[in-house]
């Protein structure tokens, strides 16, 4: 239990309108109930779209056109979302003080589902299911001073390494040198997250306080527009890699800045098919805790031994030095 720091006094703002997480919806799929009015779907891309979802558009608010980069989802994603919400959910919802984003099949699960359920996964007929039912105890985490995140993944690699291996190295050396140049004080961050680091925050998935929200919105979209600049669309032959990859690595690297405190919590994955279903049953789910066990004892024992052994070829050199150091003739 979180020890909450915030004033009990009784508030005159209903908690379910104070919080409000996007769902993004880029194509017809199953929904949450919205009744509590806490899930706001979202058509992301509908400026690219002509399919109505019949649900908020991240090209519009209240109705009418708004600033958006609407047109730009096949590289933002589900950022048009974020950007949305940055510029024009206060004023659909001016009462809002709390923000998440989700996507159309994944989802914070905030039940205690116990140790072995890093992630669950779930038909997607269940989605209609999905309720949160502790917004109280969701603000009193937030109100702590904490953000509430998905569990983070764990690499093989570093995660430079991951980056240039999954998508394109010069992409990664692009943003760098951004950050470098325009960004120096994330610099710093941006190397210990990037190189010395094999854990990340994955999906850009979260739920903090709004205010939090548009200072880290106003930092990403300022990289982001640079990044687009140095690596515009036509120059990428696969269009996977036109994703803007790079922005969860950035969200990893503005916690590391900023010192953000994390509540982790599940999450749960909606499926199309049984196999997917299948293979996060408990057999399966205690193989892939055993397997996830060991591989972060291998990785923590080949780091300590990597600083180990660094240590002693350094000792190693110093002994050699002194050995062969000449000795001034006496007196």
């Amino acid at each position: 239990m979180v020890k909450s720091t915030i004033d009990h006094r009784p508030s005159t703002i209903d908690p379910n309108s104070a919080l409000k997480i996007l769902v993004c919806y880029h194509k017809p799929y199953t929904m949450p109930n919205t009744d509590d009015g806490i899930l706001l779907p979202i058509h992301v891309g509908k400026a690219l779209s002509r399919q109505e979802l019949n649900i908020q558009t991240d090209n519009e608010a209240n109705g009418r056109p708004c600033d958006n980069i609407s047109e730009k989802n096949d590289c933002y994603n589900e950022l048009t979302a974020m950007y949305w919400a940055w510029k024009n959910l206060r004023k659909v919802y001016p009462e809002v003080k709390y923000v998440g984003l989700y996507h159309y099949r994944r989802f914070l699960d905030f039940e205690d589902n116990g140790l072995l359920d890093f992630g669950v996964s779930k038909p997607k007929n269940a989605i209609a299911d999905y309720r949160i039912n502790n917004v109280d105890e969701i603000i009193k985490i937030l109100e702590s001073g904490k953000i509430i995140l998905p569990r983070k993944g764990i690499l093989t690699h570093s995660a430079a390494v991951q980056y240039c291996k999954a998508h394109l190295s010069n992409d990664y050396r692009t943003l760098q040198k951004i950050i470098k140049d325009n960004f120096p004080d994330y610099y710093e961050d941006f190397i210990n997250v990037m190189e010395h680091n094999n854990k990340i925050y994955w999906d850009n998935m979260f739920i903090m306080k709004y205010d939090d929200f548009v200072k880290y919105c106003e930092w990403l979209f300022a990289v982001l527009s640079i990044f687009e600049k140095e690596r515009p669309a036509y120059i990428y032959n696969d269009e996977q890699q036109k994703r803007f990859f790079v922005s969860e690595r950035l969200w990893n690297v503005y916690i590391s800045k900023h010192r953000l405190k994390a509540k982790q919590v599940n999450m749960l994955y909606y499926a199309d098919d049984d196999e997917t279903i299948y293979k996060m049953s408990f057999p399966v789910k205690l193989m892939k805790f055993c397997k996830r066990l060991i591989f972060i004892c291998l990785t923590e024992l080949n780091m300590h031994l990597t600083n180990l052994v660094v240590f002693l070829e350094d000792m190693n050199m110093k002994r050699f030095h002194k050995l062969f150091q000449k000795t001034p003739p006496k007196p």
